[in-house]
């Protein structure tokens, strides 16, 4: 609903809303956990040399990468970093072509500036607030629903994908539970974890259903699980604040809020460029209402499916666009070498 009042409104309201947004998410976060960092500063130092060993030499298991391959590694830092920064997806030049300069070196040399920002300060901040406040390895209580698209059953007879697996004081007898790959080893039926579940959980064509002993319908369960995302960059602020107030978890939670909503409305803008470009204008109106409508879809689908989907998305957008930038790259030498030529003659200028 946000998203679209002020879409809607057209390319002077979505300037000016995230022209409010983004310095205040910025500023917040990145105090935030500058603080956090400062109340730590000796552990700095060891825990850089602990992302360098887990790049080169990932631990497989339940608080590593999974596969413990570095290729995993890889991939996993090539897509998170594109997804912050947009770099060379084609998709931040539509926005600074918009920019009113007469230097179109000079407005490049300022867009090199948020990849930086995006994954050198705030990315390695993060890493490092997680890292420092021992979150990432612990696991941490969860609301756990086992209709979710990140929860996967794994029965104990090989070859099955369906069945009823029996669970007996919490614990499954004859196979295996998963939340992002990671064993969740006890079910609960309350939040407090007072009452262990015992019943059985049902998977078929018709979906997936759990049944206690006494024949209720269960909706969800709780237990330990291993997170990661903004769940686990949330407790990593709780803990790291806690010795000057308690709720850092909600100063994330108001990040990404913000983040979500100045990102939605930048990328509108991107799309009804494109749309207007390849339709005409009686497109643009068309295509936000389609915009409007995938927001309902995205909050209501897996998580892991919105992911997949956009990392191939943004993979598709990447190829067109290097293709570009191979071509236009003399272009780009030519012009840099007579702007800073230019500037080098005349500095006043």
């Amino acid at each position: 609903g946000l998203v679209g009042i002020v879409i809607l409104g057209g390319i002077k309201r979505i300037g000016a809303v995230t022209a409010r947004l983004a310095p205040v998410m910025a500023l917040l976060y990145v105090v935030s956990g500058l603080v956090i960092l400062l109340l730590n500063f000796e552990k700095i130092i060891p825990t850089f040399g602990i992302i360098f060993e887990s790049a080169f030499n990932p631990v497989a298991g339940a608080y590593g990468v999974g596969s413990g391959a570095f290729m995993t590694t890889l991939i996993w830092g090539i897509k998170r970093g594109l997804f912050s920064n947009e770099a060379g997806q084609g998709s931040a030049p539509i926005a600074h072509a918009a920019a009113k300069t007469d230097e179109p070196v000079r407005e490049g040399v300022v867009s090199l500036l948020e990849p930086f920002i995006d994954t050198i300060v705030i990315c390695t901040m993060t890493g490092l607030v997680v890292i420092i406040t021992n979150v990432w390895q612990e696991k941490h209580d969860a609301n756990i629903l086992f209709n979710a698209g990140e929860v996967k059953y794994e029965f104990a007879q090989s070859g099955l994908n369906s069945g009823e697996l029996t669970v007996v004081d919490g614990v499954i007898t004859n196979g295996e539970m998963f939340r992002y790959d990671y064993n969740i080893d006890t079910l609960y039926v309350d939040r407090a974890k007072t009452t262990l579940f015992n019943g059985i959980i049902r998977i078929d064509d018709d979906g997936r259903n759990a049944i206690s002993a006494d024949g209720e319908q269960i909706r969800s369960f709780y237990g330990k699980v291993i997170e990661n995302g903004a769940p686990l960059t949330a407790l990593a602020f709780e803990v790291g604040l806690s010795e000057l107030f308690n709720g850092g978890r909600y100063i994330v939670t108001i990040c990404v809020f913000l983040f979500g909503i100045s990102t939605s409305i930048s990328w509108c803008y991107y799309g009804d460029r494109a749309a207007q470009y390849l339709f005409g204008d009686g497109a643009i109106i068309i295509y936000k209402g389609f915009y409007i409508l995938a927001h309902f879809v995205g909050a209501i689908v897996t998580l892991t499916t919105v992911w997949t989907i956009g990392d191939i998305a943004l993979g598709m957008m990447a190829f067109p666009n290097l293709i570009a930038l191979f071509i236009l790259s003399g272009v780009v030498v030519k012009l840099t070498n007579e702007y800073f030529s230019r500037n080098h003659d005349n500095p006043e200028d």
